[in-house]
């Protein structure tokens, strides 16, 4: 292993190495392979790992803190994750063994905090050598000198000192902190080490050979940049003394100048120029010479060499000039300054002409260059638009294939067109004995219209018989003190025969279809007089004629205002007839399908009300009780009074009473109801209960108080309360919420929904809490002002069908105290208001009895059948 001081220097081969890795083996194998590479085979490598349990665990309904769940279940959850964990690790043994490391092992420690971990597992285990990432790869770096991680910083913090630590990042040593009594002492990477350059260096400068010193090069390139600074610095600051009798005799010889340089490396100083100008002084002293720079490009060179000074011709002005003083002492004559001036002039000349034939090739070379360049531009180009072109030219034969694909489809096309024509010629006398018969069917269509009629009128009389008859039952429950429950078998239920289901759905035709389920189809009927709604079973769905049998008997004894009538059954074709609600579920209401306006606050509460009065009738009727098992808002129906009704009991359950007093549950199907309104609970037992249904009752009041889908909403409410902003979710197409009725169907929605069983209420105490909130509701309204149970045209209503408060058609008229009628509802809001004085006539009640009108209601309804 190497370490930043000597690889392989500081590990002894019978020491152990703990090596810290990741649990993504794609993550730590960089820095694992780096670990490989730098020990020997007989070296014992322990892989650490330190594992840390889940904090959240995995559900049906998402990710729950485990603190939440079942210690069963949280301990199987980790069980798997320690199996996925030893996996991983051992894939790092695996690695050992590809490369031939036999003595390696695992250590692995649980602990929430990795670096708590590794710090407690080098004091636990007396690690005196580690390896562990300085961060994750991502973060890597050239520049990177220490740990960036927070495990790496408090592993190197916290973990004892006697522990040497390499940190490596993406297969590279970062640094290392040594193994001190003291403290920690972090080394960095030796790759930028400053000792190691000046050691450098110094060897460099040691082989520095001077060959020659007129116009030799001596290779820069491989000088260091200390050195290559050195040489250009004392190139620039050189100066010499030159004339034009100096000649390569007048300078000094080549072990002159090594012995200058030899001198300088010893007192690390180079200094190649001293020697030279020590040697020019004597050309100083004889007055007739002047000084010229050296520039540094006569030092350095493009092609990375360098050039030592020597011997160069003056430039520009600086040419050789021989003062006046001077030739007149050397008896040189006025001709002969003349000649000398002149050969200078020519020599000025021909040193430009050099220049400008210089600065010319300079050109040259460069414009060849750039045309060398735009040669392989071009040619780049060229391979180009080569491929360019074979590829256009092989879509071009795609085209062409496609195109005489093309044609030969519209000459198929054309020739079926051909045949159409010849087709219909051939069908047009079939038209016109078509078009007869049909004159013939609008006929017989007109006698049956007639026959309707006369059997619309025997229906009205039939209806006449049918609501006095309720009448009169209803006056026996009164008396029996059963209003609403009746627990045997009804007088109306009856048996149809399947010519009967047949007739009055057309066969049961697509067109009368108005439903379907998982468990069979609902057909609108006109079935002796009466609209019905028909649903036929799947056969596939039932164990046989036994259990239809059953849940006709059970459903046919069962009666409740607030529950879907079973009219009859027709055993022969597995079909329940039950009476037929024209304003559909509370579903489409909620969506205001069809563009149908919203419900009223008053009316959503009073729907809680008659759904929970629903639940207690159903798990209270003994023997036995009854649980829905789907309830949801498409089971609930509403009447053309929008009176809310429960439906749907293809999956209901019988609660059956056992002998030690617990409650078992028989299913008689399995459950499929909608999952946002399914008991959490239902999906691990599978045991449909009473509470499964009051946690169904839970999600639809947040519903009718929100208006937000299903799923998620318990979340999203007990946010809200927490936060008290629970008026900011109200459903505001619903009106102004009062908020204290709003706020107690909130809490109770929250109460029902509680994941727990034994936490929620039963029905029973949620009817006592809805009781109250129903009573307090005055004036009631089944739905805003733009739902209309009447026609547009109000003037053809008579004016006896109105109530004076509601201004509505009655449903349930009810005589006061005052000798007017009033709406059931209307008139009882405004006697729980605290009111005792009459609607009409301001004057006080003598008392607050109401008496109902059954003949105004018979009336009513055979008026509202005739305007359908």
């Amino acid at each position: 292993m190497e370490s930043s001081a000597s690889p392989h220097g500081e590990m002894k081969d019978e020491d152990r190495v703990y090596v810290a890795v990741e649990k993504d083996v794609r993550e730590g194998r960089a820095n694992f392979v780096w670990v490989l590479q730098n020990t020997a085979e007989e070296r014992k490598i322990t892989v650490v790992h330190v594992h840390r349990p889940a904090q959240k665990v995995p559900t049906a309904l998402g990710w729950f803190p485990a603190n939440q769940l079942e210690e069963q279940e949280v301990t199987a959850y980790r069980n798997i994750e320690r199996e996925k964990m030893h996996k991983c690790v051992d894939e790092y043994l695996n690695m050992c063994a590809s490369v031939k490391v036999q003595k390696a092992e695992k250590l692995v420690i649980e602990r929430d905090d990795v670096g708590k971990g590794l710090v407690e597992l080098i004091a636990l285990h007396g690690i005196t050598k580690l390896v562990m990432g300085a961060a994750a790869d991502r973060y890597y770096s050239r520049r990177m000198k220490a740990p960036k991680s927070k495990t790496a910083l408090a592993v190197q913090e916290h973990a004892d000192p006697s522990c040497k630590i390499w940190y490596i990042c993406k297969g590279n040593l970062i640094c290392t902190r040594d193994a001190s009594l003291d403290g920690p002492i972090i080394t960095q990477s030796p790759t930028g080490s400053l000792n190691s350059i000046s050691s450098q260096s110094e060897m460099q400068r040691s082989r520095l050979l001077l060959h020659e010193a007129q116009g030799k090069r001596v290779n820069v390139s491989s000088l260091t940049p200390m050195t290559q600074d050195l040489f250009s610095q004392r190139s620039r600051s050189a100066n010499f003394t030159l004339c034009p009798e100096l000649t390569m005799s007048a300078l000094p010889d080549e072990g002159l100048v090594e012995s200058s340089i030899s001198g300088s490396i010893e007192g690390s100083v180079i200094d190649p120029w001293d020697d030279i100008s020590r040697g020019s002084e004597f050309v100083e002293a004889s007055g007739r010479m002047t000084s010229l720079p050296v520039k540094p490009q006569d030092v350095a060179k493009e092609d990375g060499s360098l050039v030592l000074p020597s011997v160069r011709k003056p430039e520009g002005e600086h040419l050789f000039q021989f003062p006046q003083h001077d030739l007149q002492d050397l008896g040189v004559d006025e001709v002969m300054h003349k000649r000398l001036q002149a050969a200078l002039s020519e020599a000025k000349d021909s040193k430009r002409e050099a220049s400008e034939e210089f600065f010319k090739r300079q050109k040259a070379e460069k414009s060849l260059n750039d045309s060398m360049q735009k040669v392989g531009v071009i040619g780049i180009l060229y391979t180009r638009e080569v491929k360019l072109r074979k590829h256009i030219e092989e879509t071009l034969e795609k085209e062409k294939v496609e195109l005489l694909t093309l044609k030969q489809q519209r000459d198929e096309i054309h020739e079926e067109l051909q045949k159409a024509r010849q087709k219909m010629e051939e069908l047009q006398p079939q038209i016109s004995d078509s078009e007869q018969t049909l004159k013939d069917a609008r006929g017989k269509l007109s006698e049956a219209y007639n026959h309707l009629n006369s059997i619309r009128q025997v229906h009205e009389v039939i209806c006449q018989e049918r609501d006095d008859a309720v009448r009169e039952n209803e006056k026996l429950h009164q008396k029996k003190g059963a209003a609403t429950i009746c627990t045997h078998r009804a007088e109306t239920f009856s048996e149809f025969s399947l010519l009967e289901l047949v007739q009055a759905t057309e066969n049961f035709h697509e067109s009368s279809k108005i439903g379907e389920g998982g468990y069979g189809c609902v057909y609108k009927g006109f079935l002796r007089h009466t609209t019905v709604a028909i649903k036929r079973l799947d056969p596939q769905g039932m164990q046989g004629k036994t259990e239809f049998q059953r849940e006709m008997d059970i459903l046919s004894n069962i009666r409740h205002p607030n529950l879907v009538t079973l009219i009859g059954a027709c055993p022969e074709a597995l079909a329940l007839v039950y009476e037929f609600l024209p304003n559909g579920n509370l579903e489409d209401r909620l969506t205001c399908m069809d563009n149908s306006p919203p419900l009223t606050w008053q009316a959503r509460i009073r729907i809680a009300v008659e759904i929970c009065s629903a639940l207690v009738f159903l798990h209270s009727c003994k023997p036995p009780s009854i649980a829905h098992g789907d309830l949801k808002p498409a089971n609930i129906l509403l009447d053309e009074n929008f009176v809310s009704k429960l439906g749907d009991f293809g999956i209901w359950r019988l609660l059956i009473q056992s002998i030690n007093s617990t409650i078992l549950y028989h299913c008689t199907r399995q459950p499929k109801g909608a999952f946002a309104y399914m008991d959490p609970e239902l999906l691990t037992s599978r045991e449909i209960t009473a509470k499964s249904d009051v946690y169904s009752f839970g999600v639809i009041l947040l519903r009718l108080v929100t208006g937000r889908p299903a799923l998620g909403i318990s979340r999203v409410v007990q946010q809200a309360l927490d936060m008290k902003c629970l008026d900011k979710i109200f459903d505001a197409s619903a009106g102004d919420w009062p908020y204290v009725q709003a706020e107690k169907l909130a809490k109770l929605g929250l109460k029902c929904c509680e994941m727990n069983t034994r936490n929620r209420p039963d029905a029973k105490e949620a009817w006592r809490i809805l009781k109250p909130l129903m009573k307090s509701v005055s004036f009631v309204r089944l739905s805003t002002s733009s739902i209309r149970l009447v026609p547009e045209d109000s003037s053809s209503i008579p004016s006896y069908f109105i109530c004076p408060i509601f201004k509505e058609i009655m449903r349930d008229p009810q005589i006061a105290a005052d000798g007017f009628t009033y709406e059931a509802e209307a008139i009882e809001g405004w006697l729980h208001g605290g009111r005792d004085t009459s609607p009409m006539t301001n004057l006080r009640l003598s008392h607050h009895e109401l008496i109902p009108n059954y003949g105004l209601r018979s009336a009513i309804q055979a008026w509202l059948q005739q305007q359908n």
